[in-house]
C-alpha cells in the first residue's frame, strides 16, 4: 500500500480518492461546443460524457453534504458569532460562497441530465452502461 486512502468506499476508484470538481473540468475541456457556445452533446464522445455525469453526480452529492455539515456548524458556531468572537465577516464569506455553490448545483444537475440523456443507450465494450446509485 503506498499510503493513499480514499475518504470513504464510495468515493473510492482504484484506491485513490476521486476529485469529481478536477475531473469535472477536465471533461468539460473535451466536450465539444457549438457556436453558440452550448454544448453539442450530440457531437460528444459517449464516454466523455459517461465520465462527466459520473463527476457531476458525484460532486453533487458532496456539495450538499456540505451544505449539511455547513448548516450544524452554523448551529454550533452562532453563538460564537453572535458574541462576537468568530468574525460576522467569515459567516458572510461562508454565506456567500454557499450561494455560489448553489448556483454550482443547477448547472450541475442540468449537466449530468443532458449527459444521461445522450448516452441512455450507450454500450461500451459491449456492456450497457447503467447509472450508479
Amino acid at each position: 500500500m503506498d499510503g493513499r486512502h480514499p475518504a470513504a468506499p464510495e468515493m473510492a476508484s482504484l484506491d485513490l480518492i476521486r476529485r469529481p470538481l478536477r475531473d469535472l473540468m477536465a471533461g468539460l475541456m473535451q466536450l465539444p461546443v457549438r457556436p453558440s457556445g452550448e454544448p453539442d452533446y450530440d457531437e460528444a464522445d459517449p464516454d466523455v460524457l459517461v465520465r462527466l455525469a459520473e463527476s457531476a453526480e458525484l460532486a453533487l452529492r458532496i456539495v450538499h453534504d456540505g451544505f449539511s455539515a455547513i448548516g450544524l456548524l452554523y448551529a454550533c458556531a452562532a453563538h460564537r458569532i453572535a458574541e462576537g468572537r468568530i468574525d460576522a465577516d467569515h459567516a458572510a464569506a461562508l454565506g456567500r460562497f454557499q450561494a455560489e455553490l448553489g448556483e454550482l448545483l443547477v448547472h450541475l444537475q442540468r449537466l449530468s441530465v443532458a449527459c444521461r440523456h445522450h448516452t441512455a443507450d450507450y454500450v461500451a465494450n459491449g456492456e450497457p452502461h447503467h447509472e450508479r446509485h
